[in-house]
């Protein structure tokens, strides 16, 4: 719903139950006697929502996990210098990883790939779409730096980012074979946080990326 924003949760009823709660990080947002409640992302954004049914003083939840998967990657190089300047995203396991060029399989079901880029003294972050690899099963596009835990609708994103030391993009990977272009159940959210960056060309990064995988299509980041 909402493109992303939001979660609708939907269960079925209990016997026997009073009522139905819903919590967001330990925090009851919720109560009533509906089988199906929406948390807003818009003012909510949770690493754990609960469901319980409740009878009386007795209460039994059930819990989902949203807490994003988290890599590090230091030591990522420009592409104009030596090292891997690549960067591998992996939906199906949520995984960050850094390579090289020679290892970039645009054909990859479910994966991404950017590469660390020193456009003439601006260093970038740019998807394979705009380098001579070409359109990869996902194409990741970045923010600008922001910060928050919910990333941004359509119309905030490029394929070609301008980036800095302490810089907070998040990043969308939008499924190129499947609904491509709209933000829908087939695409994928995260952050990447540039933790430093040193150099004057070629450049020197290092990077924690954080990955919505939990959730397909689901906008929310909170690490």
């Amino acid at each position: 719903m909402g493109e992303g924003a939001d979660l609708k949760l939907t269960w079925k009823s209990v016997e026997g139950a009073d009522g139905y709660r819903v919590y967001c990080d330990g925090n009851r947002i919720w109560e009533g006697k509906d089988t199906t409640h929406t948390i807003q992302g818009s003012s909510k954004v949770c690493k754990e929502v609960e469901v319980s049914a409740y009878s009386g003083d007795d209460e039994q939840k059930t819990r989902l996990d949203l807490t994003p998967k988290s890599s590090t990657i230091t030591g990522l190089v420009s592409h104009d210098g030596t090292g891997s300047s690549w960067v591998k995203l992996d939906f199906n396991n949520g995984t960050a990883t850094s390579t090289t060029q020679s290892n970039v399989d645009k054909n990859a079901p479910n994966t991404g790939w950017f590469v660390f880029y020193n456009n003439s003294g601006t260093p970038q972050f740019r998807d394979a779409s705009a380098t001579s690899i070409g359109p990869a099963k996902m194409e990741v596009a970045f923010t600008d730096s922001r910060s928050g835990h919910l990333a941004p609708g359509t119309g905030n994103y490029n394929t070609v980012r301008e980036t800095s030391a302490n810089a907070y993009h998040f990043f969308w990977a939008d499924n190129t074979s499947t609904g491509y272009g709209s933000m829908d159940n087939n695409d994928y959210f995260g952050v990447i946080k540039v933790t430093s960056l040193s150099g004057s060309g070629p450049y020197s990064a290092n990077l924690e990326i954080h990955i919505q995988n939990k959730v397909a299509g689901l906008r929310w980041v909170k690490h």
